[in-house]
């Protein structure tokens, strides 16, 4: 009985964690698309393709000037 009780709280334990990282997953993406589209529709609006070119530019070089580890973001091979 009480193996049962540990794979029942195991269970709902990941449950809890993968539904945490759904709903943070989606309000990550939710928030970049609200700032792709403020982007888009204030950095310069009558030339799409160059707006795109020039925030991802912008986007790359702050992430080299940060030096940002994605390495960090691979918190499960941890455990």
């Amino acid at each position: 009985m009480i193996s049962l009780f540990k794979k029942k709280k195991t269970f709902w334990s990941l449950f809890v964690y993968n539904f945490k990282l759904l709903v943070l997953s989606i309000s990550v993406i939710m928030v970049w698309r609200w700032t792709w589209n403020l982007l888009d529709y204030y950095f310069l609006p009558e030339y799409f393709l160059t707006s795109n070119i020039l925030t991802i530019a912008v986007w790359v070089s702050i992430m080299f000037l940060l030096e940002y580890d994605l390495e960090t973001l691979w918190v499960w091979d941890e455990e």
